[in-house]
Parts: C-alpha cells; sequence; structure tokens
C-alpha cells in the first residue's frame, strides 16, 4: 500500500515539475519577443516605451507600434 501511495505521489509531482518549467520557457520567449519592440502614445507620439507602459503625458496606455525611421 505504501509503494502504491509513494509511487502516484512521484509520478504526480514529476508531472507538475515538468509542465512549470515549460511555462517558464514560454513566458522566456514571450519577453523577450516583447521587450524589443517600442511602442508609442497615441496622442503623444514622441512618448514611447514598452506596450502597456503609460504616457507621461496624458496617462493613456502606449499602444501604437513604433515603425523605425529608414
Amino acid at each position: 500500500m505504501k509503494t502504491l501511495f509513494l509511487t502516484a505521489f512521484l509520478a504526480v509531482t514529476m508531472v507538475s515539475c515538468n509542465n512549470k518549467a515549460k511555462e517558464t520557457e514560454t513566458n522566456a520567449t514571450e519577453a523577450k519577443s516583447d521587450s524589443s519592440e517600442l511602442f508609442a502614445c497615441p496622442m503623444h507620439p514622441e512618448v514611447t516605451g514598452k506596450k502597456g507602459d503609460k504616457c507621461t503625458k496624458c496617462g493613456m496606455e502606449l499602444t501604437e507600434p513604433v515603425t523605425p525611421a529608414k
């Protein structure tokens, strides 16, 4: 009985740890792709930052992607 319980416990533990590692890798990949992209305020395009940041002039969320000048 104890062996069955320990085996089940170890199986559940190993599966849950494996899922957390995959989630961490996915989150790191998403953070890398988002950090290089700049966004601007719709009302003040000179104010730039990361997606979700707030404009320092009006407080709106930065949503417009900034296109690099050629």
